[in-house]
């Protein structure tokens, strides 16, 4: 009732502010958020331009004028990254086995031949590299029900069925849950509403850049503490307007993709969003790196003409050797929480 009556009082009061200079919050309901500055879709070069808010009192970004869920249908082109195929999914390749090693070895997951007979050396080296993967790995529950929500066509979902999970997932794009399907997977196409899961019926769900996409996500919050076992888990990855890159870029930032990213969020505006469905935040860290910086930066030099040509032309998003000087730079970054993307665990409180 609490959601129905926030919407409410939000849709009356942007009902008429396209072209205001403030609006009203789509997360909290406060009015006066104010503008930012005005946008366009970078990344598809769909038509319009949008204005970025920011509400004073839970620091979403959001954009205007205000789109629901049918109108943003069409800013998702056939080629959307999430939709395309299922990556390669070869269990031997060299990185998988490193994946596999240290899922075993520190996360508890089953033992498997080829990782089983690894010397102590590999198994430390697990050790080591497990500090780099604990914002991506996902503790085993003994073949326990997981939901990927936004799954795309599957690749995540088909690793963890491989590595012994019950998977689950919902997908709005009807190509990418008929892929997800091909491989064996328990896809359904639509939202979150329309699958109807039982009350407590998973103990993890995952929604990997996801969130920022979604209209309404008090209400999604809500179904999740729903279908959520009580000593369940959420993880969440998000892009962060607390970053360095946004700080530096504003517009140009490669992760706002607007206008796909109806609200984009810093840790308060997940704080005040976990707060209101009932959840705790129980760890938060973050992660950048060079792709964003160096994509952000082209999208910057495209649009500034006064920069030298020769400096413009150059494909800095194909740079191995810059993406390898930031490096460095980003885990300094990431460890004062400046990262491009926030990766929360969340729990029922």
């Amino acid at each position: 009732m609490e959601n129905s009556v926030l919407i409410a009082d939000f849709e009356s009061a942007n009902s008429s502010q396209a072209v205001s200079l403030t609006a009203c919050c789509p997360l909290c309901a406060q009015p006066g958020a104010p503008r930012l500055f005005i946008t366009r879709d970078r990344v598809h070069h769909t038509p319009g331009t949008f204005a970025i808010h920011r509400c004073s009192y839970c620091d979403a970004h959001f954009i205007q004028p205000w789109l629901d869920n049918d109108q943003l249908t069409q800013y998702y082109p056939a080629a959307y990254r999430r939709h395309g195929p299922a990556k390669s999914l070869d269990k031997k390749n060299y990185r998988g086995y490193w994946h596999r090693l240290v899922l075993e070895c520190c996360y508890d997951y089953p033992a498997t031949s080829s990782v089983g007979t690894a010397s102590n050396i590999k198994r430390t080296a697990a050790w080591v590299l497990s500090w780099f993967m604990a914002r991506q790995v996902i503790p085993y529950k003994g073949q326990g029900r997981i939901l990927d929500v936004g799954c795309g066509a599957g690749s995540y979902l088909y690793r963890l069925k491989q590595w012994g999970w019950k998977t689950y997932g919902i997908e709005p794009s009807p190509a990418a849950a008929q892929q997800a399907r091909a491989l064996g997977l328990d896809v359904q196409q639509g939202t979150l509403r329309d699958a109807k899961y039982p009350d407590s019926y998973f103990d993890v769900v995952r929604l990997s850049n996801v969130l920022e996409h979604l209209p309404n996500p008090r209400e999604v919050f809500a179904q999740i503490r729903r279908i959520l076992k009580p000593d369940g888990i959420v993880y969440v990855t998000v892009p962060n307007t607390h970053s360095l890159i946004f700080w530096l870029f504003r517009e140009h930032w490669f992760a706002l993709d607007a206008p796909r990213h109806v609200i984009s969020y810093s840790p308060k505006t997940l704080r005040v969003l976990c707060d209101a469905s009932g959840f705790d935040i129980a760890a938060m860290n973050f992660s950048a790196g060079p792709f964003n910086c160096v994509r952000s930066l082209r999208y910057f030099l495209n649009e500034h003409e006064n920069w030298p040509v020769w400096i413009r032309r150059i494909r800095w998003d194909h740079s191995k050797l810059l993406r390898r000087l930031l490096r460095p730079i980003f885990v300094i970054v990431d460890s004062c929480g400046y990262g491009d993307f926030l990766h929360a665990t969340l729990r029922p409180k």
